[in-house]
């Protein structure tokens, strides 16, 4: 659910009237991000981490829970002819920037507001520098 709502509004992030990433996907893991992919532009990839539920739960007429959910954004930054990175970093600092800008605080649908867990650099290519940042928002589950 909070996965594809990042996704959504991920692809409408813009600076100056310019996507910031041409590309916005989905994807099941990180090693299906970073194998293979040969980044042509900055990408942006969102992947769905974790789901817990609160240990309480609630009973009033019916049964209610907290869950809270992870998504990890998958930051590509496009570089080639960069050995050790150190023309994407500055760059890199840019992208997660603008996605920390468009993601914290904002409230999805029926969910509470998104907040940062952690980021770090997950992998360096041939073609592009992966940074990890995950994400967390809360819900209530009634049945």
């Amino acid at each position: 659910m909070l996965h594809s709502l990042v996704e959504s509004k991920l692809g409408e992030l813009t600076v100056d009237g310019e996507l910031v990433f041409k590309t916005v996907e989905s994807a099941t893991n990180l090693d299906s991000v970073i194998k293979g992919n040969r980044i042509v532009s900055d990408t942006a990839f969102v992947v769905p981490m974790t789901e817990r539920g609160a240990p309480q739960e609630m009973n009033t007429y019916s049964f209610q829970q907290q869950f809270t959910v992870t998504v990890g954004v998958v930051i590509a930054c496009r570089s080639i002819n960069d050995r050790f990175g150190s023309d994407a970093i500055g760059r890199m600092e840019s992208l997660k920037l603008h996605v920390r800008k468009h993601l914290l605080g904002w409230e999805p649908d029926n969910m509470e507001a998104v907040l940062f867990d952690q980021g770090r650099i997950v992998s360096f290519s041939a073609t592009a520098a992966f940074w990890l940042e995950q994400y967390r928002s809360r819900y209530t589950f009634r049945g």
